[in-house]
């Protein structure tokens, strides 16, 4: 019997003017539910920071549709690799926003990441640190464009 492996990617993109991040949750909880794939999503200035996790057909097919996605802009994978277990288990798409986030989401993202692959560490808190202090967490100011 042929398993289907675990994969995890984890990437960064911009978002077009005028995006409705809480309609994009809203579907990517449901659709994601459905699939079986959890992970979490930063969203600051514009900018998308996620990880996706769960069967490997499933992921593949939510981040070709995110590639395709009009909301989405210069998609770029961070990391792209089959897992032993998620990382995210039981988030099925938690929200990061600097100002919004409570310090239990942070507390938890923190604590999750401990052990796990560095650059999942360092994106994400780099990130939530750069978007706390109003830089642009791509690391480019987009007021200078």
């Amino acid at each position: 019997m042929e398993t289907n492996p675990l994969r995890q990617i984890f990437y960064h993109s911009r978002a077009v003017t005028g995006i409705d991040i809480d309609a994009i949750l809203s579907a990517s909880k449901r659709n994601n539910g459905l699939d079986g794939i959890t992970g979490v999503l930063f969203f600051s200035r514009g900018s998308f920071l996620q990880v996706l996790e769960g069967p490997e057909t499933s992921v593949v097919a939510a981040f070709e549709r995110i590639r395709s996605d009009p909301w989405h802009t210069d998609v770029t994978v961070i990391s792209d690799h089959v897992v032993v277990e998620r990382d995210f288990a039981y988030w099925s798409m938690e929200r990061l926003e600097p100002g919004s986030s409570s310090d239990d989401t942070l507390w938890r993202l923190r604590r999750r990441l401990e052990g796990f692959a560095p650059d999942l560490h360092h994106h994400f808190f780099d990130r939530v640190t750069e978007a706390e202090n109003g830089q642009d967490p791509a690391g480019t100011d987009p007021t200078k464009t």
